[in-house]
Formats: structure tokens, sequence, C-alpha cells
């Protein structure tokens, strides 16, 4: 007997094979373009065996991570690229070394390409998207990326292109500071809202959080 509660399981274990250990002074890209304070909820929260993540949020991510597999695996097929680089660079804040981590979907000749299924595709390159390839442009040397949009609804695919922008990446670099000091002294950092907050599994928390700060 096959019950849904067998493919969520396999779903899980989708994402338990992609778990990475989060390193007290590695911090990933992820956790920079991303809501910084969701990201400091991850690292204080986060379980190798995802019991943070609903039955349903599994299946989403772990549809996402097929998806990639797959297409990577065509891209190496035909322009022998690599698939899943890390790249690292060592930034000192405050006197203390951190790497900043980044790994990067697909790389071949001076290209990097990111591959995102979504819901809906947008106009533009999402905030966090474009910020993602910012900062891999920034690890790579390189100074043109591409963010590719698989709409899961309907199937549409839409490929943008993405010049390198310095302004951009020192911007990038300030929140990497401020984050690896809220890191370092154990602080929460500053609410970031935005449409992204009704999908959050911590909003709860973070809500919670601003609550007290109001009554304080």
């Amino acid at each position: 007997m096959v019950r849904p509660s067998d493919i969520y399981k396999m779903f899980r274990q989708i994402l338990k094979e992609t778990y990475r250990e989060y390193k007290p002074n590695e911090i990933h890209v992820h956790e920079i373009v991303q809501c910084l304070r969701k990201s400091y909820y991850q690292r204080k929260y986060y379980s190798s065996e995802y019991t943070h993540l609903s039955d349903t949020k599994c299946v989403i991510l772990g549809l996402g991570i097929l998806v990639h597999r797959a297409i990577e695996e065509l891209f190496s097929q035909m322009l022998g690229s690599t698939s899943e680089k890390v790249y690292e660079k060592v930034i000192t804040v405050n006197g203390v070394e951190y790497k900043l981590v980044g790994t990067v979907d697909i790389a071949f000749d001076d290209t990097i390409v990111d591959i995102k299924t979504v819901n809906k595709i947008p106009d533009r390159p999402y905030d966090h998207h474009y910020y993602q390839l910012q900062l891999y442009m920034y690890l790579t040397g390189v100074h043109k990326a591409y963010v590719v949009y698989i709409c899961k609804k309907d199937g549409r695919v839409k490929v943008f292109d993405i010049i390198r922008d310095q302004r951009t990446i020192d911007l990038l670099l300030e929140r990497f500071s401020y984050y690896a000091v809220c890191l370092s002294s154990d602080t929460v950092p500053r609410a970031e809202e935005s449409y992204l907050c009704r999908y959050c599994e911590y909003s709860l928390k973070c809500f919670s959080n601003n609550l007290k700060k109001v009554r304080k």
C-alpha cells in the first residue's frame, strides 16, 4: 500500500541529501540575498531532518531540486558545463575572517547560469535572484550571468541576462558585514518585511519578536 505519508518521506529524503551544515565563519550567498532575519533563524533552528518544514513545503522544494538536477545534467551533456561548483572568498569583518560561499548551478567558459522554478514568470528578475547572481559574479570574476525561469503552471521559460554591477555588489558586501556582526554577537537582525513573509516558516517567531519590541 502506498500512502501520502510515504511520498512525503521521499521528498523529505531529497532535501536531506542536499543538507549543508552551517559553519560559524562561513556565510552563504543565499543568506545575504534573502531576509537576514530568516537567515539568522535558519542557522539557529535548522535541522538536517528538516523537521522545521511542513510536508507540503518539502514537496515544493524537492520538485525544484529534481528539476535542477535534470537541467544541470543536460547542460553538462550538451555544453560540457560543470554543476553545483562551490566558489568562496575570504572577507574580514572587524578583524575576523569570514568566507563568503556560493554554489553556482551551471558554469561554462565565462558564463554562469542559475535555474529557478517559479509559479509566475516575472517581467524582470526578482530582486533576490538578481542579488544572488551579482554575488556569484563577484565570487567567480565573470561579468555576465543568466537566470532561467521555468514556470511550473504553464511550462513557459524565460531567460534574463544580468550584467555585473559593482555598486550593487558593494551594497551586498555591506549586508554581509552587518550579518556577520549579528552572528558573532548573537543578535537578531532587523526585520525585512515583504510579500515573502507569508511563505516563511519563521513568520510567527519573527512577528512575535517584533511585538515584544513594541511592548518594551
